[in-house]
């Protein structure tokens, strides 16, 4: 419970609006978790998070599938991926291309250097931002695992001047100007501010062909996250893993600390009408899921500004990791759609598709309980190989 409410508070507390009118006065929050510290532990041992390899087994993501895909037993990484992936993000993280490097040592993914230059740090306004611990860590967890599930790809992580949406919205315009010189690719947004009246007016930022933007949710109580729930945005909940005393995947449920709806805002698109008597005439959220519950997560390394009380290796659950998975995974299917709202044209049409998606059945939010087929937690489920992505 000291976890829900710290997580509620810093989500009041970052997208709070400062004055009754104007975007420049909203600040947005990272999608971050309560970092924790991680012990890099012996191969019998029991660990209390996930890693790159673990998830990419767990997804059917790996050529070889390991039994139970024990955590530290498991050692596939992913191959594979093309083109870039922009991450908009919030101040200045300096320690991220050393941190990516130190993590992909460790788990046998390609380094970013001048021969393979799969990483790059692009300032929104040309002016290095200040620093912030807060935003620093989320980037860093982003760009691990957006590398993690698409190893060739480029990252550029496009850092804006500070977390005022209005200077988000200007990162996110420069993103779109990167992609889009690259022939499109995949926006991770790990951030969000509040629903506002004037959020449809923003909806046009998520448009540009060939780019498919992701976001999440971390909302609950009837406050959900744009630009997540904009219907031009694919929107990520979370799972929690369930292992046996033995370390062997068993499950995923739902997690308890976000719960999605309906916007209040935002009609219903096209490619959620098979699920009208679900969501009403509204868009409704989350599109998707991913493992990221706050209470076990996944790995990362983090050297950069000191926010929870070290640094190194630690890990975190956060939707911020979904969303780096997932456009991973898209990237990697290679399908190329003109837009998010064909990415999810094409992923809707899986709904139900066991081979394609898990659904989750198990787990209770804020007022909401996972059931079979799509719901407010977990949407139509989570990622079961690149068949229909």
């Amino acid at each position: 419970m000291k976890l829900y409410i710290r997580l509620f508070l810093t989500a009041a507390i970052c997208a709070v609006t400062f004055a009754a009118h104007g975007q420049e006065k909203v600040v947005a929050r990272p999608h971050r978790g309560l970092a924790k510290m991680a012990a890099l532990l012996a191969p019998d041992a029991l660990p209390p998070y996930e890693t790159p390899a673990s998830l990419a087994c767990i997804y059917r993501l790996a050529q070889t599938t390991v039994p139970g895909c024990p955590v530290l037993r498991t050692t596939e990484v992913l191959s594979g991926g093309s083109g870039v992936i922009a991450i908009v993000n919030a101040f200045d993280n300096p320690s991220a291309l050393a941190d990516l490097n130190v993590f992909s040592q460790h788990f046998g993914l390609p380094q970013c250097n001048a021969s393979n230059p799969c990483f790059q740090t692009v300032f929104a306004t040309g002016v290095r931002p200040p620093e912030d611990g807060l935003w620093a860590q989320g980037a860093s967890s982003v760009t691990e695992y957006a590398h993690a599930f698409a190893p060739n790809a480029q990252i550029v992580l496009v850092e804006a001047a500070s977390s005022a949406a209005s200077d988000m919205w200007f990162a996110v315009n420069k993103a779109n100007l990167i992609l889009a010189n690259h022939g499109g690719g995949q926006m991770i947004l790990p951030f969000s501010i509040l629903e506002t009246p004037v959020e449809t007016t923003l909806d046009s930022l998520f448009t540009t062909p060939g780019v498919i933007y992701i976001s999440g949710n971390q909302g609950s109580l009837g406050l959900f996250d744009y630009p997540g729930i904009s219907p031009n945005v694919i929107c990520l909940g979370g799972t929690g893993v369930v292992r046996d005393p033995a370390g062997n995947f068993v499950a995923e449920m739902a997690s308890s600390y976000w719960t999605g709806g309906q916007s209040v805002y935002e009609s219903r698109p096209s490619y959620q009408d098979a699920i009208a008597d679900k969501v009403g005439t509204q868009r409704g959220i989350p599109d998707l899921a991913f493992a990221s519950d706050p209470i076990k997560g996944a790995i990362l390394y983090y050297t950069s500004v000191d926010f929870d009380g070290f640094v190194g290796w630690i890990y975190e659950g956060n939707v911020g990791i979904g969303e780096a998975g997932w456009a991973g995974i898209i990237n990697r299917a290679n399908t190329h759609a003109a837009s998010s709202q064909d990415e999810m044209a094409l992923l809707y049409s899986g709904l139900g598709n066991p081979a394609e998606f898990r659904d989750i059945t198990t787990g209770r939010g804020i007022g909401k309980s996972a059931r079979p087929g799509w719901d407010f937690l977990t949407g139509i489920g989570v990622d079961m190989g690149l068949l229909g992505k």
